[in-house]
């Protein structure tokens, strides 16, 4: 019996095509998966594997406007960064719900001296998009952030996060980890607490293209 075809090609060589359209936009996230298709070569991954290739260089996604947009590193210019590890699961979940209300009464306009960025260990871009849509803050676009973990010391183990790094102006860590002090603004109802703890990050000295410092290459 001869292979079924599609049009005029066979089911190798779509397989073949497909795996290249794949290559051309994005690659697997997720190392264990990624593994997966390497000993698999036959295997076509979903899009919903794939990382965001449409995100410029050295940006950030967020739907705080209702909707999909890429914002640039300037946004970072002569901010507290808060670096904010996790993935899409109850305790990050409930976690990022809370810090919300936190988030909102420290930073009420653009302009104030804050930002927050989600460095994600999701698996599929379904995950993470439901995640982020919850989020009034950015994240990073859906890649594999495994070296970004690396550089600030954070496991990649559920167990771990959620984990809050903070940073100055000038890129220096001032707090390894905020996520005891938020929790605790929320319980008490003290959000404003929180800002005392960003006000001591603050450093008059600031960088500039400040994406290659704290995350690494794109």
């Amino acid at each position: 019996a001869t292979l079924p075809s599609l049009g005029n090609m066979s089911l190798p060589r779509a397989s073949a095509e497909a795996q290249r359209a794949a290559a051309n936009t994005g690659y697997i996230v997720d190392p264990e998966t990624r593994r997966a298709y390497q000993k698999n070569h036959e295997l076509v991954p979903l899009s919903d594997v794939l990382s965001d290739n449409e995100a410029p260089p050295r940006s950030f996604v967020t739907f705080r406007g209702g909707k999909q947009e890429y914002v640039s590193e300037d946004v970072l210019t002569g901010k507290v960064v808060a670096l904010f590890f996790g993935a899409n699961g109850p305790l990050c979940c409930g976690f990022a719900r809370n810090f919300a209300k936190v988030y909102r009464v420290v930073k009420r306009e653009e302009s104030d001296p804050l930002e927050v960025v989600y460095v994600g260990a999701d698996k599929s871009r379904r995950e993470f998009n439901r995640f982020v849509k919850t989020m009034p803050w950015l994240a990073l676009p859906f890649r594999d952030n495994t070296a970004v973990f690396e550089r600030y010391g954070v496991p990649m183990e559920v167990g771990y996060w959620p984990r809050m790094v903070i940073i100055n102006p000038n890129d220096r860590i001032i707090f390894e980890d905020a996520v005891p002090v938020a929790k605790q603004c929320f319980q008490e109802k003290k959000p404003e607490a929180f800002g005392s703890l960003l006000a001591s990050a603050w450093s008059d000295s600031i960088s500039f293209g400040r994406f290659q410092a704290l995350f690494g290459p794109w």
